[in-house]
């Protein structure tokens, strides 16, 4: 049983990766942590570069910008996303809302922040989207993770220039 959450948190942390990679104005700060699942496995940050190639500047009201919040509620519904498309795929798996609760949690004070409505069906849409299109990279991001039982920041940027993120 512990093995099957392993894996749905591999793929739980590999969603945000490959969101966090393909967002506007996000990235991936560190490695990815298993025993964290639910709880921030893999931490995201606002990028600097992101923004200022989109024209945008790293500030404090930067957590006001509608655009910014949109972006990251894409980043924040793709763990769970991410284990709903590996649970059809493989039916041994479960996706389990509760364990992304926290990042639910941070995603309604972002979109309320923002000055935006708190409904996540269009993030999720866009999540389940992108990856659905990525997926075979989120297959390979999760199966090293849970391979080692997670990924050092070295290993995780090694394996995204491997697979062009």
């Amino acid at each position: 049983m512990r093995m099957k959450i392993k894996l749905e948190a591999a793929y739980h942390e590999a969603g945000h990766i490959v969101a966090a990679k393909r967002s506007i104005f996000h990235d991936v700060v560190g490695g990815v942590d298993l025993e964290a699942y639910g709880a921030g496995g893999t931490h995201i940050s606002l990028s600097k570069t992101k923004l200022r190639n989109a024209g945008k500047i790293q500030s404090p009201s930067s957590q006001h910008d509608k655009d910014v919040a949109k972006d990251l509620a894409v980043v924040l519904t793709a763990g769970f996303a991410a284990e709903q498309i590996a649970a059809q795929k493989n039916l041994a798996l479960t996706p389990n809302r509760q364990c992304a609760d926290p990042d639910y949690d941070f995603l309604d004070d972002v979109l309320q922040n923002a000055g935006l409505s708190r409904k996540t069906d269009r993030a999720e849409l866009a999540a389940h989207t992108l990856l659905t299109q990525e997926w075979e990279k989120v297959e390979r991001i999760a199966a090293l993770a849970f391979e080692k039982g997670g990924l050092s920041s070295a290993q995780l940027d090694e394996l995204i220039n491997e697979i062009l993120l």
